[in-house]
């Protein structure tokens, strides 16, 4: 009579545990959740990867804008998705130096990197200051870019090498960006810039 009692609170623990197990994922996830998870990391892994041409960006990383890997790649670009919070489409890919410039930049470090950096935003960017890498909105007498098309930027280990490319962004052609920081950066627009 005891053994029946076990097994029969074993079955009947089993049968819970399996009826749990059935019912937890719409708990937890909500009504397709894991479908609306991996249909947003799609979209943001296309977003990012059509930053940069795709014969580098289907090998790139690819990292959500919370900085998780959300793909490894094979050839050492990362590429991250547009920022939802901000205005304009400002998908990115660059190198391991561009990383490393972003990182200082939103840590307020002077950047560390030994070797030409390169990223693509072939999307365009958000609204940005041209002198001021900390501004979020326009100052009276400050230059703001706009409506930027598809442009690479490019950073070069010694800053003293951009003295004479222009600093102006309507000269219709490459320029350095916040010209005089740590942060300065030559601009290529690939799309005419101021557009025509």
């Amino acid at each position: 009579m005891m053994r029946l009692g076990r097994s029969m609170m074993v079955l009947g623990g089993a049968l819970i545990v399996a009826v749990t197990v059935a019912l937890s994922p719409p708990l937890v996830l909500g009504e397709g959740g894991a479908r609306r998870d991996a249909v947003r990391q799609a979209a943001e892994s296309a977003a990012a990867e059509n930053a940069a041409p795709s014969s580098l960006s289907k090998h790139a990383t690819i990292l959500n804008r919370d900085g998780q890997v959300v793909r490894i790649g094979s050839n050492g670009w990362m590429c991250l998705p547009d920022d939802p919070g901000t205005a304009g489409t400002d998908s990115i890919c660059m190198n391991e130096s561009w990383r490393h410039f972003m990182d200082a930049l939103k840590n307020k470090k002077k950047p560390t990197f030994t070797q030409i950096g390169i990223a693509y935003m072939l999307q365009g960017d958000r609204p940005v200051s041209n002198t001021d890498p900390y501004a979020t909105e326009p100052k009276p007498g400050d230059e703001w870019v706009d409506k930027l098309g598809a442009h690479v930027m490019v950073l070069v280990p010694d800053a003293e090498t951009l003295k004479g490319v222009p600093t102006n962004p309507n000269n219709g052609g490459p320029w350095v960006m916040w010209a005089g920081t740590p942060y300065a950066h030559v601009m290529i627009p690939i799309d005419s810039y101021p557009s025509q």
